[in-house]
């Protein structure tokens, strides 16, 4: 079996998972905004609608890279510990008279490490992806307590708050960024051989190998890019609360799980697709949004999730 073989057999799923899939999730997320707004008088004000934008910013952000791995057939659970390992970093190198730019840059490249710890143990050295960042989800947290002593860290320069709080053309500057790197990342999965690459390891690890192609490379590198997006998600989550706290995407990956199942990925890979996973995203604001205003309880918002995961699982299975 050759290269180019396996990776056609992978492409034909696309076609049929876009027009069944993202036309159920399109007409979700109106109905969903239908709901909400005759529920409350606020939910379709400018001010309420791009408020939504910029709490699914975090999500979105995390959710890309977690497309790419679950559509490899692996999982990424240590990222919300990335996010506040990375936003803590800047913190402390800011407080400590680092520049806060060049804080930013380090706060991306602890990402990237972190990523590559967990890329290296489960590309290079075959340990199960749940296994392995389970235990760094842990470690990192603990990092983060230990760094923190459990305190808040703010006081940044105004400029650094644009980052999570300006505007550019009229729209949210992070809002604006994370549809950017959606499409950056959409030609990447689509129009690239790393792309392609990750379908054919979902569909069959062992016949990409026999191929020819490098996949200890290919996990690698969206562990690594797991852990940039991370990052980069923990910046602006900085920015925006004005403050790098020790509990800093707490929990977040099961909402980026969620919205990534939500837009169709399978579970066990080889299938999946950003625009559904973009829709996920917006899915899951919409909801958490038009729950709060209607004064459902936070953790009967949890449960709400937890049924969604059950449904998107049972849908694959079909």
């Amino acid at each position: 079996m050759n290269s180019s073989g396996q990776l056609q057999r992978s492409n034909p799923i696309l076609p049929s998972f876009r027009i069944n899939t993202i036309f159920i999730l399109t007409i979700l997320l109106i109905g969903l905004i239908i709901f909400f707004s005759t529920q409350s008088p606020y939910f379709l004000t400018k001010l309420n609608l791009f408020n939504i934008l910029i709490q699914v910013t975090t999500i979105g952000l995390i959710a890309i890279p977690m497309t790419f791995i679950i559509i490899s057939g692996a999982m990424d659970l240590s990222v919300g510990s990335i996010l506040g390992l990375s936003a803590v970093a800047l913190g402390v190198l800011f407080q400590s008279g680092v520049n806060i730019w060049l804080s930013v840059l380090v706060a991306i490249i602890v990402g990237a490490l972190a990523g590559s710890l967990n890329g290296l143990l489960i590309a290079r050295y075959k340990m199960q992806a749940i296994v392995v960042t389970i235990g760094t989800l842990v470690m990192f947290r603990g990092l983060v307590y230990i760094i923190t002593e459990g305190k808040p860290i703010s006081g940044y320069p105004d400029a650094f708050y644009f980052l999570g709080q300006g505007t550019l053309f009229g729209l949210p500057f992070n809002v604006i960024v994370m549809v950017l790197l959606f499409g950056l990342a959409y030609f990447i999965i689509r129009k690239t051989r790393i792309g392609r690459y990750t379908y054919a390891l979902g569909n069959n690890e062992e016949a990409v190998r026999y191929s020819g192609i490098n996949v200890t490379k290919i996990r690698f590198l969206t562990f690594l890019m797991s852990g940039v997006f991370a990052a980069i998600a923990g910046i602006f989550y900085v920015s925006r609360y004005a403050s790098a706290q020790a509990n800093a995407g707490e929990g977040i990956e099961l909402d980026v799980i969620t919205a990534v199942l939500i837009g169709g990925t399978h579970i066990f890979g080889g299938k999946g697709s950003l625009v559904g996973t973009f829709l996920g995203v917006l899915i899951i604001g919409t909801l958490r949004n038009g729950l709060n205003l209607m004064g459902v309880s936070v953790l009967f918002q949890t449960v709400i999730l937890g049924v969604l995961i059950l449904i998107a699982v049972s849908r694959q299975n079909k």
